[in-house]
């Protein structure tokens, strides 16, 4: 069970994100704290937002002047983006003046290393905001996640989803959301015991959270056996083609469910989506992926059903393999 699995991570586990245009800066951050965390570096603001999206990383040093996207910009977009908003940002720069050091504070940094680089002060404060934002992730861990599955909870949920919601409409992104009911799942735990049925929903949460391919996809437990998974700036076909992997990925599992057509343990999917240029609440688009899940479990289950380009609704069939 995820409880089980539950640990603190330490320094060494840490991701370490270094944002620069020179590229010896860049390797001379990586040696200098290549025995306190992980490191990775790019040349660019563009850049740093592509790897913190599909990263996460737990800390960035960003310097000030770079062409294109500033530091300042770029830390400022990052922080927009409500799953990269807790990553702290450390700049490194040569600045000295009150004008710069405030400007540094506004664009969201949670400190800044003057150029050139202190050594020991350097790995100081690294690892001093490092083992804070460890601190946070676990505290965040342990009030967001149910402890059985891994999954976040109801109470992840009301906080991230109106981020979600506003971050989409500023940006004119689509958001993408898929509800997923584990089939009979009532009679998996008639026929094969609570304990035995506590199991089915780890493996399948644990499946479904491997095959996200993204920090910011999130897979949220409603209660019992139904989970929804949140796809920011996913449209329709991505979405889709998600959730195909995700039922694919339990079936192949295949545990055992013999009062199951399918003689294994499946996935019914509803999917709905909420663009940017419609009124549709996120209570409403919350209930058309409902109402899909109904609709797929109605047509014989281990399937999906989502809306079409057309906004007719259609029914995808998903072949065992």
């Amino acid at each position: 069970m995820y409880s089980e699995k539950l640990r603190e991570r330490k320094l060494q586990d840490c991701l370490i994100l270094i944002v620069d245009d020179q590229e010896i800066t860049r390797l001379q951050l990586e040696t200098l704290l290549a025995d306190t965390a992980r490191c990775s570096s790019v040349g660019s603001g563009k850049e740093a937002l592509a790897f913190c999206e599909q990263h996460s990383p737990d800390l960035v040093l960003m310097d000030v002047n770079m062409p294109d996207l500033d530091g300042h910009q770029t830390t400022a977009l990052i922080k927009a983006k409500p799953a990269c908003a807790s990553i702290p940002i450390i700049f490194v720069t040569s600045a000295d003046a009150d004008e710069d050091q405030s400007k540094c504070w506004e664009s969201g940094c949670v400190d800044f290393v003057h150029k050139p680089v202190n050594a020991c002060t350097l790995r100081n404060r690294v690892k001093s905001h490092l083992t804070h934002k460890l601190k946070n992730d676990l505290l965040e861990k342990l009030i967001y996640v149910d402890r059985l599955t891994g999954a976040y909870n109801r109470h992840y949920l009301d906080d991230y989803l109106p981020r979600l919601v506003k971050d989409g409409l500023r940006n004119a992104n689509p958001l993408s959301l898929v509800i997923f009911d584990i089939d009979h799942f009532k009679r998996f735990n008639d026929m094969y015991g609570h304990f035995e049925g506590d199991a089915c929903l780890w493996k399948v949460s644990n499946t479904i959270n491997n095959a996200l391919m993204r920090p910011m996809d999130k897979l949220v437990r409603l209660g019992g056996e139904e989970f929804l998974v949140l796809l920011p700036n996913t449209d329709i076909e991505g979405a889709v083609e998600v959730t195909k992997r995700l039922i694919d990925g339990v079936y192949e599992l295949n545990i055992r469910h013999s009062a199951s057509e399918h003689q294994r343990v499946t996935l019914s999917a509803g999917v709905a989506i909420k663009s940017a240029e419609d009124q549709k609440t996120i209570d409403f688009i919350l209930l058309e992926a409902d109402k899909n899940l109904y609709e797929a479990k109605m047509q014989g289950r281990n399937r999906l059903k989502a809306p079409s380009r057309t906004k007719h609704q259609k029914v995808v069939q998903l072949t065992p393999n």
